[in-house]
């Protein structure tokens, strides 16, 4: 994390003010934990909220979500995804309906892409999709929560954007005393996501953590969401994200690619986010 105590870091989160879990989030975690869920009963659940029911229907029926027909119905998605997809979803939009009102539309629309190309990129690598997808989106929440708390939040992301030797959270810990990867890791963790996820919010922008002891699955989740950062950047506004060339090699190594292949997968991501842009 940093070198702040929890302690000290939790009182700056808590200044901040964490959003809580919202209701449909709630209801579909509730349904899932019982021993026979009821996907009707999850479907209800997201219909009754209209923007995430909404966001449901956006995302599964993009070309990078790769369903065969058009989904029309709450009811239609839950059947065809299932329980864990269903879930993974509306967990990640919740977060996005619930931080949207920030005024920061391009952010969480940069975010939303990202976050697919995480689940496509996944599952072309054989990893977990849902929790590719969920990380995708988590990764920067911290990001609009640490715009709402401070007020020249805007200039710490021009100064830890670019290029030098300070890494994007210590530009932030040394402005704020403390960084969007911490309130992210909160945040997840106030939602009850699962362990993994919330360490690889947490631990995302360090570069030392490919070369430690970290478990494999946190280490899929950020080496694939720097991949989908990059890709995304140069697919869609032809530049190269701000923390690929710090986290390029490891990354890159760790899922045994080379740069023909980022150049491939950043074709076939050009095409389908082109697709579902039309």
């Amino acid at each position: 994390m940093t070198d702040l105590s929890r302690g000290d870091a939790e009182k700056l989160v808590a200044a901040i003010g964490i959003p809580p879990r919202p209701a449909v989030v709630l209801a579909v975690m509730d349904e899932k934990s019982k021993d026979e869920p009821d996907l009707m009963v999850i479907a209800d659940a997201v219909s009754r909220d209209v923007g995430v029911a909404a966001a449901l229907l956006k995302t599964v029926n993009s070309p990078l979500f790769g369903l065969r027909s058009t989904v029309r119905s709450i009811p239609q998605a839950v059947s065809l995804l299932g329980l864990n997809p269903v879930s993974t979803l509306v967990t990640s939009l919740a977060l996005k309906t619930t931080l949207n009102a920030q005024g920061i539309e391009r952010f969480w629309d940069q975010s939303a892409r990202t976050a697919m190309i995480c689940s496509w990129l996944a599952g072309k690598l054989g990893h977990d999709r849902d929790n590719a997808h969920l990380f995708g989106l988590f990764r920067d929440a911290g990001i609009p929560l640490m715009m709402r708390r401070f007020k020249d939040y805007k200039d710490t992301l021009r100064l830890a954007n670019q290029p030098g030797e300070r890494g994007f959270t210590e530009v932030e810990d040394a402005r704020h005393g403390v960084n969007h990867a911490i309130v992210g890791a909160i945040v997840a963790r106030n939602w009850l996501l699962p362990e993994t996820l919330r360490e690889a919010i947490a631990g995302h922008h360090d570069p030392a953590l490919f070369s430690g002891q970290t478990a494999a699955a946190i280490k899929n989740l950020v080496a694939i969401a720097h991949l989908a950062g990059q890709i995304e950047g140069r697919a869609s506004r032809g530049q190269d994200d701000s923390e690929w060339q710090r986290h390029a090699d490891p990354a890159l190594a760790w899922l045994m690619l080379g740069d023909e292949d980022v150049e491939e997968l950043t074709h076939a991501a050009a095409t389908l986010l082109l697709e579902q842009s039309l």
